[in-house]
């Protein structure tokens, strides 16, 4: 039985999505400098030391980690590996979710007058190198009509609805959770990916109205309280 799923976490997400605001793609330019550069920045050069510039779209990352932050005129995407020796590691999960809200969300984002949020989302990604977990996923998703088959590509999901201390008056919002499973043939290992977003609608007015923490709780008990028991119950060998 897995008890513990941060043994097995090798990467974390976050992401903003908001309705396409084209003049931001004036401003790429100084928000990189306000993040790179802001006193005290967590976002630093030292974690960020390049930065790519596409058509429409920044990108601060390192090579060496292969961490990155992209900003586009419709999203602000922070992807974070753990495990590389100059990295972060999984135990500043929590820090670098903080200085995640603090810096970008109430800080950046609430600077230059983001709004019309659509959804925010956290993506924790684990890999199990179990073969008993990565075999028991393979029988008991393909069953025994057809053999031979090692390979798992596969993703769903489930629509929920927001937890009580996101209920508001006259709005639909709702969480939604991805599951995404990958299974490769010649490796006895099975990453797993739970992305779990909460979707406005109506779209949220402004950035700074983002109740992040209490999200990132929602996250952590739907990843503690249901995907956990779901993949022990219906995967694990006891």
């Amino acid at each position: 039985m897995i008890e513990n799923l941060s043994e097995y976490l090798i990467g974390v997400a976050a992401g903003i999505r908001f309705r396409a605001n084209f003049s931001i793609e004036d401003q790429l330019g100084k928000i990189l400098d306000t993040i790179l550069y802001a006193q005290d920045s967590y976002f630093n050069p030292k974690v960020f030391p390049r930065v790519a510039n596409n058509v429409g779209q920044r990108i601060m990352y390192n090579s060496a980690t292969d961490d990155k932050l992209s900003i586009d005129n419709s999203n602000f995407i922070l992807e974070i590996q753990f495990g590389s020796k100059d990295g972060f590691n999984s135990s500043e999960y929590d820090e670098i979710l903080k200085n995640f809200n603090d810096q970008i969300i109430q800080g950046v984002m609430s600077e230059f007058k983001i709004q019309q949020i659509i959804r925010i989302g956290l993506v924790n990604r684990y890999l199990f190198p179990l073969d008993d977990l990565a075999q028991s996923f393979v029988d008991k998703t393909i069953g025994e009509t057809l053999e031979g088959v090692n390979d798992i590509n596969l993703s769903f999901s489930k629509k929920m609805p927001v937890p009580e201390a996101f209920v508001k008056r006259d709005v639909n919002d709702y969480c939604n959770a991805i599951f995404n499973i990958i299974k490769k043939s010649d490796l006895d290992e099975i990453f797993m990916s739970i992305d779990y977003q909460l979707c406005y609608s109506p779209p949220l007015e402004k950035a700074s109205h983002i109740k992040f923490a209490p999200f990132m709780d929602s996250a952590q008990s739907f990843v503690t309280n249901q995907y956990l028991p779901w993949l022990n119950t219906n995967y694990v060998e006891v």
